[in-house]
């Protein structure tokens, strides 16, 4: 949801040779069917015990950009636009483990099931 600017300097700060897609209107977040969260998916023990363990990882909370409230996902998408992989998370501290990224990059199918986490 961040503008151009806002993505090259979180870039730059984090070292990403990837390129970032930029959706400040959240266009592609309606596209891929994810939603706002409710209060329960957004603020619940299991958001609050990840956001804990990042904080004793060093990890702050920054200021928020676009909707805090989106609901993340992550997807494999082609270069002739098919979607090849989905994960739309549950809630704020659902996210796929890295190594089911690192294996749907690689282009094995992976696994979106929440139990292989």
């Amino acid at each position: 949801m961040a503008t151009p600017a806002q993505a090259e300097e979180f870039r730059e700060k984090i070292g990403s040779p990837h390129v970032f897609v930029c959706d400040p209107d959240q266009i592609l977040f309606r596209a891929f069917g994810l939603g706002r969260g409710t209060l329960g998916q957004m603020f619940n023990p299991r958001v609050f015990a990840r956001g804990f363990g990042a904080m004793l990882q060093g990890h702050g909370v920054g200021k928020p950009v676009g909707d805090p409230m989106q609901m993340p996902g992550a997807f494999r998408i082609e270069p002739n636009g098919e979607i090849t992989w989905a994960y739309r998370s549950v809630d704020a501290a659902d996210n796929p483990k890295d190594s089911v990224l690192e294996s749907v990059l690689q282009g094995s199918s992976g696994s979106s099931n929440p139990a292989e986490k």
